[in-house]
């Protein structure tokens, strides 16, 4: 098993972003790969911190990616301009260094809170490149978020990002899948204490009727936390392999 810190510096974002990867060493050289994203306030360790990663890499024989977001929310905003540089950047250059499979049907995206929400925006807006995506506890509704009194992020922070109605209801998930109808199998999670589990059963509602047979909704027990996360990661995996 590999694990690789990596760290450069991005024409995008003019200044050097960390990675984290993990890459079985079985030999080949077209794995499958899952782009696990962190969330607000998290970084490039963040899932190593609470899941043996290293783990579930050999136990599923996928390379693991888990690229550096800050507080993004993987969106292209005036400071960082974020999303663009993880598709015309940052997905190029892994694909260059490593040895990982291009095609769709081997690439899947995977995130937990904002990163759930970056895994779905991502998925949604590029579905020639990801056949799956996952998201636990993701924020679905990302005005609902932002108002919300449990919302971690200040509200000027989330306003420097989606500075304007606009660009709200540009980005709000639903409105992405609706514009761009996506054809990916896609799966969500959320615990039955989450602080946004109206939000995602709304956006499990929603799914149901519009991605159909490709949808599937697992209800778990559990709050907004790395416990709930931990616990059901292994049934993401299960589920994308």
């Amino acid at each position: 098993m590999v694990l690789m810190k990596l760290s450069y510096r991005t024409n995008y974002l003019h200044t050097y972003f960390k990675t984290t990867v993990v890459l079985p060493d079985t030999g080949r050289d077209d794995y499958s790969v899952v782009w696990l994203l962190h969330g607000y306030t998290g970084d490039d360790t963040a899932w190593g911190r609470h899941v043996n990663i290293e783990q579930i890499a050999r136990k599923y024989d996928v390379a693991i990616i888990m690229p550096e977001a800050r507080n993004s929310f993987y969106s292209d905003s005036n400071f960082i301009p974020y999303y663009s540089y993880f598709i015309d950047e940052f997905i190029p250059k892994m694909q260059n260094l490593l040895p990982i499979s291009t095609q769709r049907s081997k690439n899947y995206i995977v995130g937990s809170s904002m990163g759930g929400y970056g895994a779905l925006k991502i998925a949604f807006l590029n579905d020639d490149k990801f056949s799956k995506v996952a998201a636990l506890s993701p924020i679905t509704d990302i005005e609902h978020f932002r108002d919300n009194p449990k919302s971690p992020m200040p509200k000027d922070t989330f306003d420097a990002i989606f500075n304007s109605p606009e660009k709200v209801a540009k980005n709000q998930l639903i409105n992405i899948f609706n514009k761009r109808q996506p054809q990916q199998e896609i799966l969500t999670l959320c615990g039955d204490e989450d602080f946004m589990h109206e939000d995602n059963v709304m956006f499990k509602n929603f799914l149901s009727i519009h991605a159909k047979n490709r949808y599937t909704w697992i209800p778990v027990q559990g709050d907004h936390s790395w416990n709930t996360w931990s616990e059901n990661i292994n049934k993401v995996f299960d589920w994308i392999v």
